[in-house]
């Protein structure tokens, strides 16, 4: 199976579980504006991820959705703090008002804020995943998300914006933390939910920050074709736009030679893994 397929498949068991969980906390405005933020489109790329490397290792995807769908409540959190004002100050969010703008900023920091320790609960769920697993995937996605992931990449991200210049070594940085942490972790996860060995753990981390990579520079590369946008953090304003698209595809070029060294070493059948790699468009793979 290819990736649109997967993803035409998956994506709306996400979608019906992220909705009936939110159903299940009952109402009021809190639950709303987590609701809002969660359930207001997105591509689901971490989950899918992380339920993709479950599959190809032998795991039920039915009996780890919570687990492998905790990422995705991190990941949004992140995104309802990116757009408050004192962050990035976006009014508008995959089409639909930011949720600082529809529920007040207040709601929206305590959303984000619940939506945190929700995550955790979320890993920590069913009798399907052993105790140790879970622990496992707690560790990581703290690591992840904290000062040494994704929430350090902000603080550097926001550090860069005010600079007069950035160079491209800064910028990787900045991005292999903001957002290569959390896909790496997604791909590290569903090789530990199936539990793998601890070396085919390390490769699928070496592919997640690739991948992580190369959907930073996707994006950046969508942005300037699509809205002629080229933030001086881009690629494209730092590589040029030949430079950029030769970054992209050395960045897919590792993610494929990840898979591949795993597909070496555990037989897997790795083609929707491989897949994946679908999202960049026209690189070599």
């Amino acid at each position: 199976m290819r990736l649109a397929g997967y993803a035409e498949l998956v994506r709306p068991e996400l979608e019906q579980m992220f909705q009936t969980s939110f159903d299940d906390l009952g109402d009021g405005s809190l639950i709303d504006a987590m609701r809002y933020a969660v359930t207001n489109g997105g591509k689901r790329i971490r989950p899918l991820l992380t339920l993709a490397v479950a599959e190809t290792f032998g795991q039920k995807r039915q009996t780890v959705m919570m687990n492998a769908g905790a990422v995705e409540l991190i990941h949004t959190y992140s995104l309802i703090h990116d757009d408050l004002p004192a962050m990035d100050n976006d009014d508008v969010r995959r089409g639909q008002p930011t949720t600082h703008v529809k529920y007040s900023e207040d709601l929206a920091i305590l959303a984000g804020d619940a939506l945190q320790p929700l995550a955790f609960e979320w890993l920590t769920v069913g009798d399907t995943v052993s105790t140790q697993i879970k622990v496992q995937l707690v560790q990581k996605l703290a690591q992840a998300a904290g000062p040494q992931g994704m929430v350090a990449g902000q603080v550097l991200d926001m550090a860069a914006t005010n600079a007069v210049e950035i160079d491209l070594v800064d910028v990787i940085k900045i991005h292999n933390l903001k957002t290569g942490a959390l896909i790496a972790y997604s791909a590290e996860a569903g090789g530990i939910l199936a539990d793998v060995d601890v070396s085919v753990v390390e490769i699928l981390r070496r592919f997640g920050l690739a991948y992580g990579l190369a959907f930073q520079i996707q994006d950046d590369l969508n942005d300037l074709e699509q809205d002629g946008d080229e933030d001086k953090q881009s690629y494209p304003a730092i590589l040029g736009y030949t430079g950029a698209k030769k970054a992209l595809a050395e960045q897919v070029a590792l993610a494929h030679a990840a898979l591949i060294e795993i597909q070496q070493q555990t037989r897997a059948d790795i083609e929707l893994l491989v897949s994946f790699l679908d999202y960049f468009d026209k690189v070599e793979k």
